[in-house]
C-alpha cells in the first residue's frame, strides 16, 4: 500500500455514534472455548467506557458487542470462532446462562446512583425513543416509577436482581410475575449466588476494579478508562421523597448490592501480571511486511474505539496519550506510524513518542492530510514494552463541526502501522 495514496479522509460527521437498541437475543446452551471472555454489562455501570478499555486490550477486530435487536447470540459466537477473544452486551441471565460464552464478569453500582444515571441517559435519548419508552423530555422519578414500558419497568424496579437472578419469570416482561413490585426471595438469593461465583468490579471504585481485570485477563501492564461518557449531576430537582420512593421500589436490588460489595471488599487488591504468565492476545507482536489497522492491534490503551469507518481512525483518549505494548522480540523492530490530525495544519511536529517512558527519535515525513513517523529501530527485547504517543493539544468537535452532538475534544488519531524489515 502508498501511504501517500491516502487522499482525503471522511468527515467528522461520519465518525458520530447514534443511541444503539436493546439487545434481544435467543437463550443459547452451547458452550464457547474457555478462553473467550464474556462482560456480561448490567446498564449504566460505565460498563460501555470498560468495553473501551478491553477493546483496547485484545484489538476491536476480536470483540463483539451486542447493541441491535434480533441478533441470534449462538451464531455470532459460533461464527467468531476462537478469534473471538471478548463479547458483551446487556444480556440478562435468564437469555444466556452463565458459563455458556467462556470466563465471564460484570461491574456493579450502587442501585439509586445507577438509576439517576439512567434518569439523565433518559432525557438525552431522541424524542422517538423517549416515547417508545413511555417518558416525556423531562424524566421525572414519578415517570420512571409510573412508565409501563418493559424495559423501563424492568430497569426501574430492582433491574439489578432481574439481570442475574435467571428467574424466567421476573426477568421476562411475558410472563405476569414480571410485573410484580418486588421479587420473590429466590430471585434474590439466586442473584446474590450469582455474583458470588462470577468476577465482579466496583463502579464506586474502578482503580480495584482495573486492576482485578487485569489479573483475571493476565495482562501484563495496567489498565486504564476513559471519562469522556461520565454522567454529570445534574439531580437538583430531587426530593427526599423521590429518594424515598426509588428506595421503597428497589429494596432488594440495594440489600444484593451491599451483599455483594461485602464481598468484594474483603477481596485481597490485585494489579497487571508481572514475568511471563501473561495472555499473549492482550499484546501486539507486529511482523515484517505487514500494515496493520486500529481494530487489529492488540495491547493498546488510551484510546478511543475505533471509529466505524474504511479509515477505521483510533482517536487518542482525553489524556492526549496512547500506549501500544509491544510482545518480546527476538529481533528489532522497524515500525512506522501513520497518524491523523483532527484540523488541518494540527501541529504534528510536537507530537512525541517514548519507549517505555524514554523519548523516542523518530522521522516526521508529511502526507496528504497525514502524517509518518518512522521510529528508530527498536532493539529485540525478553519482555514487553511500551511505545507511547503523545499528542500537544485537543480541539472540542462542536468547534470542528458546529452543532455536533459529540461532546470529544479530539486531536491525533492512530490510522495505520506498518512494520519493515529492520
Amino acid at each position: 500500500m502508498n501511504i501517500d495514496s491516502i487522499s482525503s479522509m471522511p468527515s467528522i460527521e461520519s465518525y458520530l455514534v447514534g443511541v444503539p437498541s436493546p439487545v434481544t437475543t435467543v437463550r443459547m446452551t452451547h458452550l464457547r472455548a474457555p478462553t473467550t471472555i464474556f462482560f456480561r454489562h448490567l446498564p449504566k455501570t460505565a460498563g460501555t467506557s470498560l468495553i473501551t478499555t478491553l477493546s483496547n486490550v485484545f484489538g476491536d477486530a476480536h470483540c463483539h458487542r451486542f447493541l441491535g435487536t434480533g441478533v441470534d447470540f449462538g451464531e455470532v459466537l459460533d461464527a467468531g470462532g476462537e478469534l473471538l477473544s471478548l463479547v458483551s452486551g446487556h444480556v440478562q441471565l435468564n437469555v444466556v446462562e452463565e458459563g455458556a460464552c467462556g470466563r465471564e464478569f460484570t461491574v456493579i453500582r450502587e442501585p439509586i446512583a445507577r438509576l439517576l444515571s439512567m434518569r439523565r441517559f433518559f432525557e438525552g435519548l431522541p424524542e422517538s425513543e423517549r416515547n417508545r419508552l413511555c417518558l416525556g423530555n423531562r424524566v421525572s422519578v414519578a415517570d420512571l416509577l409510573t412508565a409501563r414500558n418493559a424495559e423501563t419497568y424492568g430497569q426501574v424496579h430492582n433491574g439489578l436482581t432481574r439481570f442475574f437472578c435467571g428467574n424466567t419469570g421476573f426477568a421476562d416482561p411475558n410472563n405476569p410475575d414480571y410485573w410484580e413490585g418486588l421479587p420473590p426471595t429466590s430471585a434474590i438469593d439466586a442473584a446474590d449466588a450469582t455474583l458470588g461465583r462470577l468476577a465482579v468490579g466496583l463502579t464506586e471504585d474502578m482503580p480495584s476494579t482495573l486492576r482485578a481485570l487485569g489479573t483475571i485477563l493476565r495482562v501484563p501492564y495496567d489498565l486504564e478508562i476513559p471519562v469522556e461518557n461520565a454522567t454529570t449531576d445534574h439531580d437538583d430537582d430531587l426530593s427526599p421523597q423521590d429518594l424515598r420512593a426509588l428506595v421503597e421500589v428497589n429494596t432488594a436490588d440495594i440489600a444484593l448490592y451491599h451483599r455483594a460489595r461485602k464481598r468484594l471488599v474483603a477481596a485481597p487488591a490485585l494489579g497487571h501480571v508481572v514475568g511471563a504468565d501473561f495472555d499473549p492476545r492482550t499484546l501486539f507482536d507486529p511482523q515484517p511486511g505487514e500494515h496493520y489497522a486500529p481494530p487489529h492491534i492488540p495491547g493498546r490503551q488510551g484510546f478511543s474505539t475505533c471509529e466505524a469507518s474504511p479509515s477505521a481512525l483510533c482517536w487518542l483518549g482525553p489524556e492526549g496519550r496512547g500506549r501500544i505494548h509491544l510482545a518480546p522480540s527476538d529481533r528489532p523492530l522497524a515500525l512506522s506510524l501513520v497518524v491523523y490530525g483532527v484540523v488541518p495544519h494540527y501541529p504534528m511536529d510536537d507530537v512525541t513518542c517514548t519507549l517505555d517512558g524514554r523519548a523516542w527519535a523518530r522521522e516526521h515525513r508529511r502526507g496528504n492530510n497525514h502524517s509518518v513517523f518512522r521510529l528508530a529501530p527498536i532493539p529485540p527485547h525478553s519482555g514487553p514494552v511500551e511505545l507511547a504517543i503523545k499528542q500537544p493539544c485537543s480541539v472540542t468537535l462542536s468547534l470542528v463541526v458546529p452543532g455536533s452532538p459529540d461532546k470529544r475534544s479530539l486531536g491525533v488519531s492512530l490510522l495505520r502501522v506498518i512494520c519493515e524489515a529492520a
